[in-house]
């Protein structure tokens, strides 16, 4: 099992934002009750239990790549979580608002969450099978960071509902060791992966995207309903997420429970195939 990833600077970034209050909130955490005059704030911890696929590519020392494939639930990794913060923030000014959100975590994925798919070469690609591996740990630093502008654009003692614009930066540093059964070779014996290695990659992306949120109210009691799409594209030809939940107002904090999903994906050559995060979401909203 690995124990090291080199560092990345945009990781670290994400990781100082994800635990200080910013100046918004760009998640799937409650959009604040209509009517509220001159600024508020608000700071939003929560857990995401999140399901974990991916499909990322690594570059190997003979020239060639090597796609590894994850898919990971909560019971599989929480052993495993070396870190993780999670946090939005939101500042609002009647019907303007600026958002944020953050999340970093550390983990380690075992041989029954992740394992080499095939080895990409020039002339084709070798597929490995899996009963071949006889063991692959992949150590994995995750960043994702959100900030938009919104707008709430209609509001009543039903609730609001907000358009939003902003950027979201995808930032993962990954390192596999693996151990397979034999060295792999083609037919005239080149080596292609030998039996025993390392593998890593950093990647980060940013994306522009577009997106609503808003809240209903229950009539005659203190729960809503929150909800949040937002969709994008740049750096990631593809990127969008939605959450759908269920609050209840206690005082000066929102408490909610829902389903948040969050996914990346694009073809190519390119170090992250697709990614993506998608689970149940608790959530304290802190208002001042």
């Amino acid at each position: 099992m690995p124990r090291r990833v080199a560092p990345y600077g945009a990781i670290m970034l994400l990781s100082t934002l994800a635990l200080r209050p910013a100046l918004g909130q760009v998640s799937s955490t409650p959009a604040p009750p209509p009517g509220t005059a001159g600024w508020s704030f608000a700071v939003t911890p929560y857990f995401w239990l999140a399901t974990i696929r991916g499909s990322f590519v690594y570059g190997t020392p003979q020239g060639n790549s090597v796609t590894n494939q994850i898919t990971a639930g909560i019971n599989d990794y929480i052993s495993d979580l070396n870190f993780a913060a999670m946090v939005g923030a939101e500042a609002r000014y009647d019907r303007f608002s600026l958002m944020t959100d953050g999340i970093f975590t550390s983990l380690s994925l075992t041989t029954n969450t992740n394992h080499f798919g095939v080895i990409n070469l020039r002339s084709g690609a070798i597929e490995i099978p899996q009963q071949q591996q006889l063991g692959t740990g992949t150590r994995m630093n995750l960043g994702v960071w959100g900030l938009a502008a919104g707008y709430t654009v209609v509001e009543g003692d039903w609730g609001n509902l907000d358009v939003l614009g902003g950027l979201r930066l995808l930032a993962i540093g990954s390192q596999t060791n693996y151990l397979l059964s034999d060295d792999i070779r083609l037919p005239n014996r080149t080596l292609v992966l030998a039996r025993e290695g390392s593998l890593s990659l950093g990647a980060d992306y940013v994306d522009v995207i577009v997106g609503l949120r808003g809240r209903v109210n229950i009539p005659n009691s203190q729960f809503f309903v929150p909800f949040y799409f937002d969709i994008g594209t740049a750096g990631i030809p593809l990127t969008w997420q939605v959450y759908v939940g269920l609050g209840y107002h206690l005082g000066l904090a929102d408490l909610s429970i829902g389903y948040r999903y969050l996914d990346f994906h694009q073809t190519g050559s390119r170090s992250v195939q697709n990614f993506s995060l998608g689970g149940a979401l608790l959530a304290a909203t802190f208002r001042f």
